[in-house]
Formats: structure tokens, sequence, C-alpha cells
């Protein structure tokens, strides 16, 4: 298996180039894929993933956790809650805020394949998600990839706000039990790259070029207990550069919910 652009766009599954075009994962006007999609043998995937990693090392600051929290306490909605949480994670790349009508379309990019087959859904989505890579391109320096930013904006806009809740909802739990039994991304596609039946799982051998597999990654976390599926697919390899940022800021936002954040405690990395 490998990543679904170690193949051209082209020569994909037509379903693929059908579906992703309307998500957050994939440029169809510009042909850019979200960086986990990229094969490691792509030379433009290691110094994109280096210059992700540089951003995220930014870390925050102890007024973004006391914030979030403080719309936590006054039961914010999922929008606003969002979009003050898309200034934290992607401010960095922006050095500004960003426009709430950016964050408001990015709920509308397609996440679920059933989601594709309505027509009304499925146009929406494309048009939000050509809204953010404009938005993006206007924006971000001439050597930033924009989807890779792009992307991270819808990923927040879509999983925080329930990620979020569910902190609250389970102050007295771990970090990383609470998101390994409910991770906030469920599953992670993959591409054949060789025939096989990976030793009788499945009935017919998988078909190079054409066969995806969607890997249950949230599942795997939560039968496993095992948080390296929440951010990868078991081990530490490609794992999320987000990783530490997003357990990090969990961490010190439970502690600010429950205890509130004392005089000079230092919160984050930066």
């Amino acid at each position: 298996m490998d990543r679904l652009h170690s193949y051209d766009t082209a020569s994909l599954p037509w379903w693929v180039k059908f579906y992703f075009s309307a998500t957050k994962f994939h440029d169809r006007q510009r042909d850019l894929w979200f960086c986990p999609f990229e094969s490691t043998a792509d030379p433009s995937y290691y110094p994109r993933r280096a210059y992700l990693e540089e951003k995220v090392a930014l870390s925050y600051s102890r007024e973004d956790v006391q914030k979030i929290a403080e719309l936590l306490r006054r039961n914010a909605s999922d929008e606003v809650l969002a979009h003050e949480m898309v200034q934290v994670v992607n401010r960095r790349f922006f050095d500004t805020e960003i426009p709430s009508e950016i964050t408001h379309a990015a709920k509308d990019t397609v996440q679920k394949f059933t989601e594709a087959l309505l027509p009304w859904k499925y146009i929406r989505g494309q048009k939000a998600q050509q809204k953010i890579m404009a938005y993006c391109e206007h924006s971000l320096p001439q050597d930033v990839h924009i989807l890779d930013v792009g992307h991270n904006i819808g990923e927040v806009v879509q999983a925080t706000a329930g990620a979020l809740r569910r902190l609250k909802d389970n102050l007295d739990e771990p970090i990383e039990q609470t998101f390994t039994t409910h991770a906030p991304t469920p599953q992670v596609p993959r591409i054949a790259i060789k025939s096989s039946t990976f030793d009788g799982m499945l009935r017919s051998p998988t078909t190079p070029r054409k066969t995806v597999l969607l890997f249950m990654i949230g599942k795997a976390a939560a039968t496993t207990h095992d948080i390296a599926f929440t951010f990868g697919t078991g081990s530490s390899e490609r794992e999320c550069v987000f990783k530490d940022f997003f357990l990090q800021f969990m961490s010190d936002l439970q502690q600010e919910l429950k205890h509130g954040a004392s005089e000079g405690q230092t919160v984050g990395r930066g």
C-alpha cells in the first residue's frame, strides 16, 4: 500500500477523483494534494513536512487556552469554537486573523462519500474548497503549499469543536485515554501498489493503482488502546505533525477548565 498520490491524479480511480475534489484534501483546479497523501518518493514531501513542523513548533499562548476555556464555559456554539480554534492553529501561517467567511465556508467541504452523492452538498463542498484555496493563494507566501494550510483550516473547523466538547465532558480522564477512545480522525485511505489478499483477509486480491482501502484508525485506536492509531496507522512513521501540539493544548485546556491557570504557569512550548 502507499499514499493516494503515489500515482498521478489522472490515473486514480474515477470515484477518487470525483469524491476528493469536493474535500479539503485535494484541489482539482491546481492538482494539489494534502501532504500526508503524498508518497515519500515525491521530492516535495519532506520539505513540505519540515515547513509544517517548523510552524507547529511556534505553539500557542496562555491566552489562547484561556479564551477557548471561557468559550466552553459559556457553551459557545460549534461555529464560534471552530472559528477561534482556527486562529490558534492557523494564525501562525498567515500572521493575521483568518476571516469568519473562510472558517464558515470550511465546514461545507465534503467529509463522507455519501455526502458526495447528494448534488447540493457536493457542489457546495467544491465551492467551499475553491474559496479556501483562493484565500490561501492570495494570503500566503508564494513558496508555501497552499493546500497543506488550507486543509488545516478545514480540519480544525470540522473536527475541533467535537474534540473540545469531548474534553469538557471527560475532565477527569487522562488526555491520551480520551482521544484514544474517541479519535478525531476515524479513517485514512491507502492505494494498492501490489496485488495481494493480505494473507487471506480479502476475498479477492487488490488491483494495483485501482484498489483503495480505508484504514479504520479510529476503531483501531479504541480497540487497541494505542494512541499511535489516533494520529497515524499505529507507528511513529509519518504520524500527524500536530500530534504533540494537540495533546499539549488539550492537556493545558483540561487544567484550565478544572482549576484555572495559576499565576506564572507556562503554557505550551512557545
